[in-house]
């Protein structure tokens, strides 16, 4: 891994991990979904699938502060995110919100346009549905009861497709394999906040284009979240694209090559 691949920013008494790689000059802003380990510990593995951005976009694939406790809401994300980009200087940037990162870029685009030039919404929600609710809820109960095993396990089966846990199911275990309880309390902070989640009356404010991308078998947010998300869109007359991967779950955004391939066709539209 490069040495300066993950980096922090400090900012209004704070501090964010971030991964940047890319020599492009139009900024790519990640802002990934609930992960059992931090994204910045596999920091390096993000260049390969990614790597078609490159060129055009240099990437900031960002955590959450460091330092969060129970009560930390998607708005508190979406203010120190914010904050976190004015510090290192990013405006008029690529966002690719990923689930929990989808609800938390919805409120960005909708209260800075300034910063936003397109938006990207994977696999996300603007309500919870009811099945939301379950599932996740059962990960912040297993998470806080310090179930690794359990929560894991769950984590895996709700988030994949069939097919890609019959084949990576053992890499996947390997990867969560020490998990520890602090690990386990950060998640659940920020598992308990997707109940909250509630931002259908922001989507009329956002001003640029906007890609929503969902997943068919979506287990997580449902695919129905997504829909829920292009009606409020169109009916506010917001320029937007959708495409439904057919066949896959909630991860198909680490799945499918071609996921990334339809987001990266969207940003290079002029």
């Amino acid at each position: 891994m490069s040495e300066n691949l993950v980096q922090t920013v400090c900012t209004n008494g704070f501090e964010m991990e971030y991964a940047r790689f890319g020599t492009g000059a139009r900024p790519l802003v990640i802002i990934p979904g609930l992960a059992i380990k931090s994204v910045m510990k596999s920091a390096a593995s993000l260049q390969v699938p990614y790597k078609m951005f490159t060129e055009d976009y240099t990437l900031y694939f960002f955590d959450r502060r460091k330092d969060a406790e129970l009560g930390y809401s998607l708005e508190d994300m979406a203010r120190d995110q914010v904050l976190a980009l004015q510090a290192l200087g990013l405006t008029d940037v690529a966002l690719y919100g990923v689930s929990q990162g989808g609800m938390v870029a919805q409120h960005i685009a909708a209260n800075h346009p300034e910063l936003v030039w397109k938006l990207v919404l994977g696999c996300s929600t603007s309500k919870a549905e009811p099945e939301q609710l379950e599932v996740i809820g059962n990960w912040t109960r297993l998470a806080r009861a310090h179930d690794r095993e359990g929560l894991v396990d769950a984590f895996i089966r709700d988030s994949f497709s069939v097919k890609f846990v019959e084949r990576y199911r053992r890499a996947l275990l390997m990867m969560y394999r020490d998990v520890s309880d602090a690990e386990m309390d950060r998640f659940a902070v920020f598992s308990h906040e997707c109940d909250n989640v509630n931002t259908g009356d922001l989507l009329g404010k956002i001003k640029c284009p906007v890609l929503v991308l969902a997943a068919s078998d979506d287990r997580v947010v449902l695919p129905v979240a997504s829909e829920k998300i292009v009606e409020r869109l169109k009916a506010a007359g917001i320029p937007y694209e959708f495409q439904m991967f057919e066949g896959y779950g909630h991860a198909a955004f680490d799945e499918l090559k071609e996921y990334k391939a339809r987001i990266y066709e969207f940003l290079q539209k002029a």
